[in-house]
């Protein structure tokens, strides 16, 4: 389907009520979340430590990282293979499982044979969009963990036109995926079991120069568990560079931790305990009262689905009431700790595990050693305890995602299509933005929220557009930015608004990333095409309202317009394309007035953003001026002069240099012959 061509209404899916606002219901959800999630890559939770800033996983590598990555880089035992593949085809294909450093090795790898830039292309690339894009001769492209098709045909010949296409165009790509494709599956593109080089060489080339260095290379070995991720293995490695006390670094690792948990488990404990730290993995930091109550509830649920087909199983009378079960609970052999934490003054008891990481290792214990049964209890669980603590379960379930990500696609499945109401989507929701803090589990969170947001329900839809306006899109814009303007194409199809979640994205990168103007160029690309002939009036809805949208998005922080604040933090590069997203929302007459109203306010912002207000709204107004079509500056000033008289009694300077702008611009365009 064209993108000048939105989709058909079917008649059986209803419009969403015109009274609900959208754009409030989505500012709840970031709200929650950005007060007090952490992510530090190691473990989910609340607290104080989420990162202000989002590195995005697709686009152009800077070179920094390029050399940052390629410092203290060991090559592994498949290194040579992968090498002779990419010279001869320029193309390779490397598979391995998480964190074995595929990515490092990949840049590596091109590094070896282009000088080139390098960029990183989206993991929902299909081989047959890489087979019919547009390479740059000398330049390198990387597709890190490319989430393969479920039903693909003709797959060895796939390959075979993504190779020739890049091999004749110039470029090189690496492909790296997490499973290997099947026997006799792919001949014309060598796929190569990637190895991880020797840790102990990695731990020496890093901390080469380390008073003592053979001993702590040593301490993170023992440190290090069995099938331990290498990525975890080098970000200790850097910490200990960097100077971090070996006493702090080594239990990122976790092997005595998880070493620990498992010999819990593996003593005979009573249920309740374990059925404890199950509701503790889900619900970390609660209240004591509100833990404990949860806990009761999950004892009634697993009688129901792990004993319920035993006759009279539910019903039977529990024995062991009032038998000073909160003193068990927290004794010193248990996993939990009881903490006085404050809140607005007032002390309260919160179970905690008496280690954070432990959570991980329980639930990783919990997924190895139960079957479905105890798991249908704990979704059923899940389903009630998550209306309260939603934030909470959020984080339990994108810690199960490390090991049972299906598991959690089952359990967010329903809230996703809205059948647990907004706060069973805003959870979901919750989840996928913490998995795309994960190197590895992003891509996988980027798959899950495509599927909700290109063939879903509309609840599921409005539940993938919401999480590709927060920091899953902060980590793939050009994907949010692209399936979000699809939405709006086809916005009888979802119970949400599309433009407000695209705006909520554009907010989101101005203010967490470098990638705001992903957002920009893509409703540049729109508008440029309003005057083609041909052009559908729905088109030309869909885009004015979108740029709208997002020009009069507001930063809920600093309740400043974000479009100002990208322009004022780079106006030379923003001005001209901002300038033609105005002109092409002040040009159409149903969104002219508020378009007019915007932007009056907008200037009053850049008192506030910039350094130099009034060369900013110069440069704005020339580059509308330039495109708007002749007449049109004067008509634009009119009605400028007629809301301005209606609305401000004083009118602003910048107002005046803005339009002094764009009226110079025509009055030179005139006065040529």
């Amino acid at each position: 389907m064209s993108d000048e061509e939105p989709a058909k209404k079917p008649a059986e899916v209803p419009d969403p009520a015109p009274d609900h606002d959208y754009t409030e219901q989505l500012a709840g959800a970031v709200n929650q979340f950005n007060g007090p999630i952490y992510a530090d890559g190691a473990q989910f939770g609340l607290g104080p430590q989420r990162p202000a800033r989002v590195k995005a996983a697709t686009g152009k590598l800077d070179d920094s990282d390029v050399r940052a990555e390629l410092s203290h880089y060991i090559t592994p035992a498949s290194y040579d293979t992968a090498l002779g593949a990419l010279r001869k085809d320029h193309v390779v294909g490397l598979h391995a499982g998480q964190g074995t450093g595929k990515r490092a090795g990949a840049i590596a790898l091109l590094r070896e044979v282009t000088d080139g830039p390098l960029y990183l292309l989206s993991p929902m690339n299909r081989l047959k969009t890489l087979a019919e894009r547009e390479y740059t001769a000398g330049n390198g492209y990387i597709v890190a963990d490319r989430i393969a098709e479920r039903k693909a045909a003709d797959v060895d010949f796939t390959w075979r036109t993504v190779r020739d296409r890049v091999r004749d165009q110039g470029a090189y790509l690496v492909v790296t995926t997490t499973t290997p494709a099947g026997p006799g599956e792919v001949d014309a593109v060598a796929q190569v079991r990637w190895e991880p080089p020797d840790p102990r060489r990695v731990l020496r080339v890093r901390l080469a120069g380390m008073e003592g260095a053979d001993e702590v290379v040593e301490q993170v070995l023992r440190a290090w568990p069995d099938g331990g991720r290498l990525t975890d293995l080098v970000a200790v490695a850097d910490d200990l560079g960097d100077g971090t006390p070996v006493a702090e670094a080594l239990p990122k690792l976790d092997a005595s931790l998880q070493d620990r948990v498992r010999t819990w488990f593996d003593e005979e404990r009573a249920e309740r305990d374990v059925l404890a730290a199950t509701a503790l993995a889900f619900l970390d930091g609660a209240r004591q009262r509100t833990f404990e109550s949860a806990l009761g509830k999950l004892e009634v649920k697993l009688a129901e689905t792990v004993v319920g087909g035993e006759p009279d199983a539910v019903d039977r009378p529990q024995p062991e009431l009032l038998r000073q079960h909160r003193l068990k609970l927290y004794a010193q052999d248990s996993l939990i700790k009881v903490e006085r934490v404050g809140s607005d003054g007032v002390a309260r008891h919160c179970p905690r595990f008496r280690e954070p990481r432990y959570r991980r290792f329980v639930l990783a214990e919990l997924w190895a050693r139960e079957e479905a049964p105890f798991w249908d209890g704990v979704a059923a669980w899940l389903d009630e305890v998550m209306l309260d603590e939603g934030l909470r379960v959020a984080a339990g379930l994108a810690e199960l995602a490390r090991y049972a990500f299906d598991e959690v696609d089952d359990i967010l499945a329903p809230w996703a299509d809205g059948q647990r109401g907004w706060a069973g989507q805003t959870t979901a929701t919750h989840v996928l933005w913490l998995l795309s803090y994960d190197e590895a589990l992003a891509p996988e969170a980027l798959q899950l929220a495509a599927q909700w947001a290109g063939r879903g329900t509309p609840a599921e839809r409005w539940t993938g557009a919401v999480a590709l306006s927060g920091e899953l899109g902060a980590r793939y814009p050009h994907e949010a930015a692209n399936r979000l303007w699809q939405l709006i194409l086809q916005s009888h199809t979802v119970t949400g608004d599309a433009h407000v979640a695209l705006a909520a994205l554009f907010v989101t990168l101005t203010r967490r990333t470098e990638d705001a103007g992903v957002v920009l160029t893509l409703l540049d690309g729109k508008a440029r095409r309003l005057d083609n002939p041909g052009v559908k009036p729905e088109f030309v809805r869909a885009a004015t309202r979108a740029i709208l949208s997002v020009l009069a998005a507001r930063d809920r922080t600093s309740g400043r317009y974000a479009a100002t604040a990208y322009l004022c933090r780079a106006p030379d590069r923003a001005a001209s394309i901002e300038g033609r997203l105005w002109a092409a929302a002040l040009r159409n007459r149903p969104t002219r007035k508020r378009a007019l109203t915007v932007l009056r306010s907008a200037l009053d912002d850049l008192k506030h953003l910039c350094d130099d207000p009034i060369a900013v709204a110069t440069s704005l107004g020339l580059a509308i001026s330039a495109a708007l079509p002749p007449g049109e500056a004067d008509l634009l000033r009119a009605d400028f002069a007629a809301l301005e008289a209606r609305t401000h009694k004083d009118s602003s300077p910048l107002v005046e240099h803005l339009l002094a702008a764009i009226s110079h611009l025509h009055r030179e365009a005139a006065a040529l012959p």
